[in-house]
């Protein structure tokens, strides 16, 4: 790898142009990079990565990490500039990953460039903007004003908060990507529900404890893919009666979890069964219908709210198994 000075830039641009005329079978990638937002930091080294869907080549840059009185930063004026060189299996478009890595090895952030189309045998020239870590529950202090904190998962499942500028979208509300929701929040897909064409996503608020959750709770836990996090997200109030809709995104319903909390969700493929039908748990029922036990009995029967007593048929009977204050069924 070569210097990152920008004075020496145009000399590396030229060897690497010598270098391809001897050897067509070669290839470089010449990769400057940005910060996305403000200056980071204290950068011992950057962890790279180019692939072009086959294959991948993996570095770090430089070799050794800085000490601490030649460390590194990326802003979004003058670039950290580096070449790779790719072995020659490597044929195709190629996207470049950037990690800058503290003194520790503690990643500092990430960006991802590309694809740009490889020139065999000659020099290929990719920028990458580097969005910094930053914390979700106060995105202002790292990301700034307009910006908000989210939850990014790489190919190895490794979680990482980066900044994105933010969106208008409250929680609650249908989103399309991250920049769609209002900072404090990020978009969250319900896999279980969604397809290729309409996939169901919403605006997600993140949480440390329940207070920060208005009405909801801080219960649904958040992964990459099969990895764990420690983040956590606030479930949606919703109406749980009626036809479940009420207070979620089109698509989602509201179900009753543990302790009487509402949150909206995708409906299951085992809740089919209506007002009477045998069941075993809630999860076997409808949207809008509860699994109770009468004399030994399970049936589906329709959620209601005790303050309000309305039932279309029966009437609003509060349960003891489990023991609900807040909801309970039209029997």
């Amino acid at each position: 790898m070569s210097p990152a000075s920008p004075a020496r830039t145009v000399l590396l641009v030229l060897l690497l142009a010598l270098a391809a005329t001897c050897s067509e079978d070669k290839s470089f990638v010449v990769v400057s990079v940005f910060s996305s937002v403000h200056p980071i930091d204290n950068v011992a080294q950057l962890r790279v990565k180019v692939t072009d869907g086959q294959y991948t080549e993996q570095l770090l840059y430089p070799d050794k990490p800085r000490a601490a009185t030649a460390l590194l930063q990326l802003n979004d004026t003058k670039p950290v500039t580096f070449s790779v060189s790719l072995r020659t299996m490597f044929k195709a478009d190629v996207t470049v990953d950037v990690e800058p890595l503290d003194a520790t090895q503690a990643s500092l952030g990430r960006g991802t460039g590309g694809p740009y189309p490889l020139r065999v045998g000659q020099v290929t020239y990719a920028t990458v903007y580097v969005s910094p870590a930053c914390d979700p529950m106060a995105p202002a202090t790292i990301c700034g004003a307009g910006k908000t904190c989210a939850l990014v998962c790489d190919s190895d499942s490794r979680p990482e908060m980066l900044c994105f500028s933010a969106g208008q979208g409250q929680p609650g509300d249908s989103c399309t990507d991250i920049t769609d929701c209002a900072p404090g929040s990020a978009c969250f897909e319900f896999k279980a529900c969604s397809t290729t064409a309409q996939p169901r996503k919403t605006c997600r608020q993140f949480c440390n404890i329940d207070s920060d959750c208005g009405a909801g709770s801080c219960n649904t836990s958040v992964s990459c893919n099969t990895t764990s996090t420690s983040l956590r997200l606030c479930s949606r109030p919703c109406d749980p009666t009626g036809d479940a809709t009420g207070g979620c995104a089109d698509g989602l319903s509201c179900f009753i979890y543990t302790g009487e909390i509402t949150d909206c969700a995708c409906l299951d493929q085992s809740r089919v069964g209506a007002v009477g039908v045998s069941c075993a748990t809630d999860e076997d029922c409808q949207p809008g219908l509860m699994c109770v036990n009468r004399g030994g009995s399970k049936r589906c029967q329709a959620i209601c709210q005790l303050s309000s007593q309305k039932c279309s048929t029966g009437s609003c009977t509060r349960l003891t198994n489990p023991d609900y204050q807040v909801f309970g069924a039209c029997l």
